[in-house]
């Protein structure tokens, strides 16, 4: 939908008021000097007199701060310049005929009050629309490269969540080729029993990784389930499956965020590397979440691409507050990540 031709620019409102209450409350700061001086003489006009003089004084400078707050857009042109000096005897014509309506004096012609005018008023109304001018132009381009800012900062979000989402759509059509092999291997082998039950579970584990995959956030306990089913699963497809041993802490999981599959591509390196013990220890402290999970040695080039990318999006989704540390003890290999602790919208 857009917006119609004589809508106002957004934000006019706001450089409008800020103006308006500078030349206001230099009125008063004016008229408040004014009537101490001229307290001092036998007869003095009363301050309600004198403030109202000086809010007249400036009223045309509020009026084109409105005006320059309305229409005046883009970077100071010609047009900028040639206003502030068509504005100045404009101003001092303004100032002479207020000057003799407040002191009871003909007016006389435009040109007599412009010639009423000393140099040091003609200084001084030029000073004060150089500052409206340049106040506006000054707003003007912060609003901008404001705008240019944060344009630049949702461009840059977009693009980490597009490279987010690709991620988790990648580890789709690996999950299912995984358990597909297995599976196939299983009807190969002649037990069609045992793969029809992985189909069973694998149609589960599916449905949970494409709901899981398209998501942004899922609970620490659904992902701990998810690695449970996926283990059985590679138990049913490998007559020899990898032994897990969970040391989880004493909490509800369901309560804590977790990006979703962020464990598996550990996990289904870890199955496959060879029927080895698997421990994975989940637990909680100093406002973050801990993991560490240690299996048998994980080499070649598909571990350290499963690495890459688990360190890429940690990155992605908590820049410098995530970490993940990977060492080898011998046969073993320990990975360890953290990031900080969030709850889980139920």
């Amino acid at each position: 939908m857009t917006a119609p031709a004589n809508a106002l620019p957004p934000g006019w409102w706001l450089p409008f008021a800020m103006a308006a209450l500078a030349w206001n409350l230099m009125a008063v700061l004016g008229a408040l000097a004014s009537h101490a001086d001229a307290s001092h003489a036998a007869v003095h006009p009363s301050f309600a007199l004198t403030l109202l003089g000086f809010v007249l004084q400036y009223l045309p400078l509020s009026l084109l701060s409105l005006i320059l707050a309305r229409h005046a857009q883009g970077k100071p042109s010609t047009a900028w310049f040639v206003a502030l000096l068509v504005c100045v005897p404009l101003l001092a014509t303004w100032q002479g005929a207020l000057d003799g309506a407040m002191r009871g004096r003909d007016l006389g012609s435009p040109w007599t009050m412009l010639a009423q005018q000393s140099l040091l008023t003609w200084w001084f109304d030029f000073l004060l629309l150089l500052i409206t001018f340049g106040a506006h132009l000054a707003y003007r381009t912060w609003r901008h490269t404001h705008w240019q800012t944060l344009a630049g900062q949702r461009a840059q979000q977009d693009n980490l969540a597009l490279r987010l989402r690709l991620l988790q759509g990648q580890l789709e059509p690996y999950f299912l080729a995984s358990s597909l092999a297995g599976i196939g291997q299983l009807i190969r082998s002649g037990q069609r029993e045992q793969a029809t039950r992985a189909l069973v579970r694998l149609s589960d584990l599916l449905r949970h990784a494409l709901r899981s995959s398209r998501a942004d956030w899922q609970s620490m306990a659904d992902e701990i389930q998810f690695l449970r089913d996926y283990i059985a699963l590679h138990g049913l497809c490998h007559e020899a499956g990898a032994p897990v041993d969970w040391q989880l802490d004493p909490c509800d999981w369901t309560d804590y965020r977790c990006p979703p599959l962020l464990l598996f591509p550990i996990i289904e390196q870890a199955a496959s590397t060879a029927p080895q013990p698997i421990s994975i220890a989940i637990g909680r402290s100093g406002g973050q979440l801990h993991i560490k999970v240690r299996c048998a040695q994980l080499t070649g080039r598909g571990a350290a691409d499963m690495l890459a990318a688990l360190r890429a999006r940690l990155a992605m989704l908590f820049a410098d507050a995530a970490a993940l540390e990977v060492g080898h003890e011998g046969a073993l290999t320990q990975i360890r990540l953290a990031y900080p602790e969030a709850q889980h919208a139920h």
